[in-house]
């Protein structure tokens, strides 16, 4: 389920991240960063963030597997549910607030003080609303177990508006370091956390308690490490911000709107169980992607402000992070949607074949989706934050309209949409940035490698399952398969591309 407290513009490929508000110029709202450090900058956010990531990864994935083998699908379609709602209304609670502290750098002290203290207003404003709609909710998805479930999620809505201001700041000042640090702290206390009250016996309040917990926890450290003072909102000082932010906010809610209609037609149409294996396949094959791709966006919108008056710099820029995430998304994907049925029934159990399916068709649906987040930065940039507006706001008509369609072949229709549609919804996005940004000859370089090696690897892995015996049991024929997939993938790499390992090779070097 897409229920996180990062921006969705920050984790998404087709949200805008907007790098200007109206009347402002663009050129006066970041901080300079000099050409010359510009690799340095970015690599050293990467490095932090990917430290952060794969090492609360790792626990994760342990995390995952215990607390699967002892819950049900029942007890992920229910918090499955409540996400779907408390996920929108996580976006209207922070109204943009962040985005505006880091993008309108010439925000006083005075005005980023009242910020605070609209934050936490709008915080608590939205777990009132959310104590209101928690029993309509209930009864649209026919379950009553619903409501002591949103109220509890709620909570967080008030804890995490005090952390809002205090992260946009160690954003601005770039402390990728610290923020890395929080994240780790967060998710490793997550992890152990549900695991706990998992054996314990809770069911599905492991989930709803973790992560309220999670973000209480990050809440504490990030205002300790970067406190902010309050003030009394004043009009005629914020409304230049409340402006950007409610441009902001638009953005959002359409990225809410169509990614997580899925979830939504499923737990109407299908119901709690079918609800509850999409979304288990959905964490299974977006996990590892997705922590790869919001540590890269967690530093390009940043980096990408400070050079956006230097196309060579920011094409050499896009077109590196573009490389860098597809030769490691890319066999990820690809791989876990061959050997998702292993995968599934050794790891997972049996009672989880349903999600096999949809975990298929998903994989490669997120090989593509894991290189988009990089193009709605690189063209917010360069001034095409309204092209971007209106293509979510498409996509927010469009994808519901068809997930319902889909919804009467199963989770089967609905993960099929995604491989279906989302290529063609993001022609518009490599189109013009191709035209402004980079060449296309330039994009597929970047993204050639990769391509080529994971389907290289594609063919092999998918030769050698054909070939074990089924008798093997199925953590041995796992096993075989990955390690056939790693050797195939980086011997093609290493064979076919040596040029470029060796150019990786010479930019660590520079710039670390």
């Amino acid at each position: 389920m897409r229920l996180a407290d990062d921006p969705p513009e920050l984790t998404d490929s087709l949200t805008p991240w907007p790098a200007a508000a109206e009347g402002v110029p663009e050129a006066k709202l970041v901080d300079a960063v000099p050409p010359q450090a510009t690799d340095r900058v970015l690599v050293h956010g990467i490095a932090w963030s990917a430290a952060s990531k794969w090492l609360t990864q790792i626990v994760s994935w342990a995390s995952t597997i215990v607390v699967a083998r002892l819950l049900t699908p029942n007890d992920y379609g229910l918090v499955g549910m409540a996400a779907l709602y408390l996920g929108l209304v996580a976006l209207v609670s922070e109204f943009g607030v962040g985005s505006a502290i880091v993008t309108l750098r010439d925000l006083s002290d005075d005005a980023i003080s009242q910020l605070n203290t609209l934050s936490v207003m709008i915080g608590v404003t939205i777990f009132g609303v959310s104590c209101a709609a928690a029993r309509p909710l209930a009864a649209f998805f026919h379950t009553a177990a619903l409501v002591p479930v949103v109220l509890t999620l709620s909570i967080s809505f008030i804890v995490g508006s005090f952390k809002t201001v205090p992260n946009a700041m160690l954003q601005r000042s770039f402390e990728f370091r610290t923020l890395a640090a929080i994240d780790t702290a967060k998710a490793l206390f997550a992890a152990v956390l549900a695991v706990a009250l998992a054996l314990m016996g809770f069911h599905y309040w492991t989930l709803v308690i973790s992560e309220v917990c999670g973000v209480a926890l990050a809440t504490a450290l990030t205002v300790i490490r970067r406190p902010r003072p309050f003030a009394r909102p004043r009009l005629e000082t914020l409304g230049r911000a409340i402006t950007f932010s409610r441009q902001v906010l638009v953005g959002r809610v359409a990225w809410f709107v169509y990614s997580n209609s899925d979830f939504l037609v499923a737990g109407r149409m299908l119901g709690q169980a079918a609800l509850g294996a999409y979304d288990f396949a959905w964490t299974l094959t977006n996990i590892p992607v997705e922590k790869l791709t919001s540590l890269v966006s967690n530093v390009t919108p940043t980096v990408f402000a400070s050079i956006q008056e230097d196309t060579r710099a920011l094409e050499r820029s896009v077109l590196a992070v573009t490389e860098g995430i597809a030769t490691v998304a890319f066999p990820v994907a690809i791989g876990l949607c061959l050997v998702s049925s292993d995968l599934i029934r050794g790891v997972f159990g049996v009672k989880w074949e349903s999600a096999i399916i949809p975990l298929q068709l998903l994989g490669i649906y997120t090989a593509l989706r894991s290189v988009m987040p990089i193009l709605p930065a690189a063209l917010t940039v360069r001034g095409r934050t309204r092209f971007l507006m209106y293509h979510g706001i498409a996509s927010a008509i469009l994808f519901p309209a068809a997930f319902f369609w889909a919804s009467r072949f199963g989770t089967l229709g609905i993960a099929g949409v995604w491989v279906a549609l989302y290529p063609i919804s993001v022609i518009p996005l490599i189109y013009l940035t191709c035209r402004i940004v980079t060449t296309w000859r330039a994009y597929w370089g970047a993204l050639r490698g990769a391509t080529v090696a994971t389907v290289a690897m594609a063919t092999v892995v998918f030769a050698v399952t054909r070939s074990l015996p089924a008798s093997y049991p199925s953590l041995l024929r796992l096993a075989i398969e990955v390690t056939i997939g790693v050797v195939a993938y980086s011997g093609t790499v290493l064979t076919l591309f040596p040029e470029r390992v060796a150019a990786f090779r010479r930019t660590l070097r520079d710039v670390l």
